[in-house]
């Protein structure tokens, strides 16, 4: 009977290590992509002083959503998907209202995804690897 119990002991031991490394990995990946979504703000807007992030969820269709707003105004909200056929975010954003074509930086409220930004910053500033 002790080897029994040792083994379920065990066992739950291993078993909530794994779930552990999990949770760590999960909160490390959501801190990554807000990374990413303030990358593509700052990027591609003006006027843009902070982003306040208010939720994060996964949808039914294992789309990562994450919500908030910008510049301490709750009326400037926004959400952004990483889909599950991507890794990582690229630009996939709704903004609320219209601030998106009053402040969008390029001509034509043209966006640049976020792989697009980081291959520009690399050519212009190459010593940053």
């Amino acid at each position: 009977m002790k080897t029994r119990y040792k083994f379920l002991i065990g066992l739950g031991i291993i078993i909530l290590g794994i779930k552990g490394l999990n949770y760590y990995n999960y909160n490390n990946y959501k801190a990554k992509q807000k990374m990413r979504i303030e990358l593509f703000f700052h990027y591609n807007y003006n006027n843009i002083d902070s982003l306040t992030f208010t939720k994060t969820k996964k949808n039914p269709m294992g789309t990562l959503v994450f919500s908030g707003y910008f510049n301490d105004d709750k009326e400037n909200d926004f959400t952004a998907d990483v889909m599950p056929y991507q890794k990582e975010f690229e630009g996939n954003i709704t903004i609320n209202g219209t601030f998106d074509t009053e402040n969008a930086k390029f001509e034509n409220e043209k966006t640049y995804s976020v792989s697009e930004i980081e291959k520009i910053q690399q050519k212009e500033h190459p010593e940053k690897e």
